[in-house]
Order: structure tokens, then sequence, then C-alpha cells
């Protein structure tokens, strides 16, 4: 049943909250295509940015259309035992469960997660099992954990929970709730007063949610040395397609001085991001691209360039000249092209060398394990470099075999024009023009390289 059941996910306002209107909208939607909206799942504490659904408008829609209100309260749930807190719950009481995870804000072992139920009797019934076996004579008299979840035995979790309490007291988890939000509170002051960074999103709990005032490459890059370098670790998130990222406060006896020294930390590192962005632009490396590449090009022309004069010295101009409309000078230079020069197999070389080093960042890109914020943002601008390179490489392979295959039928060609009369060598170049036509043609190598098409 659950595998059959479709799926919704709300959009939320600026501040990533739930709001009634939203979810009256959705609901009226789905009725409208012939669904039966049934259950609306809110949260209280979001993995992402720790935001808080509006269940003072989401409750009575909720109750209005006669909808199960699950609340979610995994991280924040627990900070609830704390008063000044407990605005956040307004609303719960449209709420049908409501779930918690002491495991995470409660100093409990993991797993640890406590749910409650406004009926009991509605959840057990889709639940329960009950064969003969199983059956004992307390039935009416204790209630059956049994029935509350699909497995039929669980572990004594609840003992974890009790040992803490006693331990500590509700003052004591208290204190210890509230001095992390300060700590967090702290280290947001710390990143509001440099202008590098923003914060995003409300800090209400022991979550700050902030990114440098740069690119999504710089951002990624920093968190990527923060967490190789050992001393801190904090992980990502994604608010409205931007790259973010997520300072958690969680040791039991984080004071000042740790929110400091994480500061410090990220402060230096996110000043050696930036300053390599400054002293290595993209542009340079692009410009040089763009030079070696002119050089390429202008070393392709002088070696044509070179050929064309090597063909007009070593031919004879009266029988070029006495045939305007038989031989053409594209099909001239088609047919006779002299030895490949030294200097632009040199530039092919290296050209090829570079469209190799250009795939290999690609596949590297492709692999998540070899992922590397600065290959991603070199790549977006040299694709199309990429797929050039390339095409002169596969050009000036061909060029090179065609060169070794047509160089014995030049010869012979050259043979045929410049021996006998006129008449004879007019007759000798049609007959060499067609056997070169008839055998060289076409040429398709035995393997393709890149995305040229065979000639």
């Amino acid at each position: 049943m659950i595998a059959m059941v479709k799926l919704k996910i709300l959009e939320t306002d600026s501040k990533y909250r739930l709001r009634g209107e939203t979810l009256q909208a959705a609901i009226q939607e789905d009725r409208n295509l012939g669904l039966i909206p049934f259950f609306v799942s809110a949260t209280l504490g979001t993995t992402s940015v720790c935001s808080f659904d509006l269940l003072s408008e989401i409750g009575p829609v909720c109750t209005e259309n006669d909808l199960w209100l699950h609340v979610d309260a995994a991280y924040a749930g627990s900070a609830m035992i704390c008063p000044e807190f407990r605005y956040l719950m307004c609303g719960i009481e449209h709420a049908m469960s409501f779930n918690t995870n002491p495991n995470k804000w409660m100093l409990i072992n993991f797993d640890c997660s406590t749910m409650w139920v406004k009926d009991r009797f509605k959840l057990t019934q889709a639940l329960v099992v009950d064969p003969l076996y199983l059956q004992h004579s307390w039935t009416d008299k204790a209630i059956d954990y049994r029935h509350w979840g699909i497995p039929l035995s669980r572990r004594f979790r609840s003992l974890k929970l009790w040992f803490v309490i006693r331990m500590y007291g509700i003052e004591g988890l208290q204190k210890y709730i509230r001095e992390h939000v300060r700590l967090a509170k702290r280290f947001e002051a710390l990143l509001r007063a440099d202008d590098r960074f923003e914060i995003i999103g409300e800090v209400v709990m022991g979550l700050v949610c902030f990114r440098l005032k740069a690119s999504e490459e710089a951002n990624q890059m920093l968190l990527t040395k923060l967490n190789a370098s050992g001393r801190i670790h904090m992980v990502p998130a994604s608010l409205n397609d931007r790259f973010v990222i997520r300072f958690c406060v969680c040791n039991e006896r984080a004071i000042d001085r740790d929110i400091l020294i994480a500061y410090e930390i990220i402060k230096q590192t996110a000043s050696i991001i930036l300053q390599e962005i400054l002293t290595e632009p993209i542009t340079e490396n692009y410009e040089l691209e763009q030079m070696e590449e002119q050089d390429y090009i202008n070393g392709v022309k002088e070696g044509s360039a070179d050929s064309q004069t090597l063909f007009n010295r070593d031919a004879s101009f009266d029988s070029l000249i006495s045939l305007p409309n038989l031989i053409t000078p594209p099909m001239t230079a088609a047919v006779m092209q002299p030895a490949v020069d030294p200097m632009a197999s040199l530039d092919r070389r290296r050209g090829q060398s570079l469209a190799e080093k250009r795939s290999f960042l690609v596949r590297m890109v492709s692999d998540p394990k070899c992922y590397n914020p600065k290959i991603v943002r070199h790549l977006s601008m040299r694709t199309h470099k990429q797929m050039s390179q390339e095409m002169a490489r596969d050009l000036a392979i061909r060029q090179a075999i065609e060169h070794g295959s047509l160089r014995s039928r030049t010869a012979r060609c050259n043979t045929n024009i410049f021996s006998g009369n006129r008449a004879s060598s007019i007759e000798g170049v049609r007959r060499s023009l067609e056997e070169i036509d008839d055998e060289d043609e076409v040429y398709i190598p035995e393997q393709q390289i890149g995305i040229q098409e065979p000639m």
C-alpha cells in the first residue's frame, strides 16, 4: 500500500517554512485530480537549515480536511524541554503523532527515537499481528508494543533515556541545550562581523548555515579543505540551488574557545581560497590556451603554404596552364601534398597530448571519488576547446595517413605529366587522376578517433 501512495513535496517561504495556504492549495489541487489526501508531515527543525514549519497555520488546515498530521522534530524536539522554545510548537494540538530523536540532542547513545500518538488504536489497527501462538491473557490489561511497529520485538531503548534523565536531571539537560544555542549565536556573530561570509536562514537552535560570498566552486573548495585538514568537520546542504555549509555545535563540553578556534580555522582557509582565486584567474589560463591554439593554427597554415610553394616549384607550368578546366586548384592541392613538416608534426603531437589531458580531466570529474572543484570550474569553460582540439587531432592524423598513401602515386602522376608531348601529357594526367580517384576517393580508417565522421 505504501508503495502505491503518491508523495508531493510542497514549496516553502523565504524562511524555508511550510505555510498553511500552500498546503490548502495542494489539497484542493489533488482533489481536483481525483486523489484523496490523507497524511501531512510537518517538520520542526529541518535537516538542511533547522527551519520550523508553521503548525499554527498547518494544523487547522489538517483538522478541517480530516488529515493525519505528523510532526517530525528529530533534532529540535529535544529543545522543547526548555520553555523559551515552546512557542515553536504553537498548533501542536492539531497533530496526530509527534516524533523526536533524543540521541541527536539529549546525550543519548544511538539509537533512541520516541513517538507520541493521539489515538493509539488507529495505529495498532493497521499494524496488529495476533496469531494464536502470540495471544496471552494480559491483552486487555497491558499495552503490547509489538502492535506499534512492524517488528514484533524491540530493544530496551527507554532504559538509556531513563539513565540520562536520572543522571543529568531536567535542569541539567536544559542547561546543556541552552549552552549549545548560545555558542551557535556566538559563532553567528563572528561570521556576520566578517563581510566575506553570509548567513543562510535564521539561527534558532545549535545549527548555523553560512557560505562565502563567492562562487559555488569556491564554497565547495572551502568545505573540502576544511574537512581534509582534520581539524574541523562540517557537512553541506543545498538551499534554493545554493551550496551551503552547516556548522553545528555538538560536543557536550564545547566552550567559547572551541568556537573561536573553529572560526579562525574557517577564516584562514577562506583567505587561502580567495587568494587562489585572485592570483590564478580562469581567464589567464583560458587566454593561454587560445594562444597555444592560435600557434597551432598558424603552424598548419605555414605547412600548407610551404606545400603549395613546393608543388609550384617542381611542376611544369606549361602543362598546368594548358589544363585550366581539367585540374582545379583545390584538387591539385589535395593530390599534390608533400611529406609532413617536422614542426607541424610536433605541434600536432602537442595538441594530441593536450586533448588527452583534457579527456583525463573529464574522466576524473565523472568519478565522484576524484572530485575536485577546481577541475569543475575549469571544465565548464574548456569543453568546446577540448572538442576543437580533438577535431584538429583527427584531421592531422588522417592527413598524415593520406600523405603516406599518396606519395608514391603522386610521383607516378608527375612522371606521366612531364613525359612525352602535350597531348600525351593531358591524357596521362587524366588517366592518373582517374586512377587516384578510383583507388583513394574514400578512405575509412580501421578505428575512428574522436567524433569526426569518416572521410
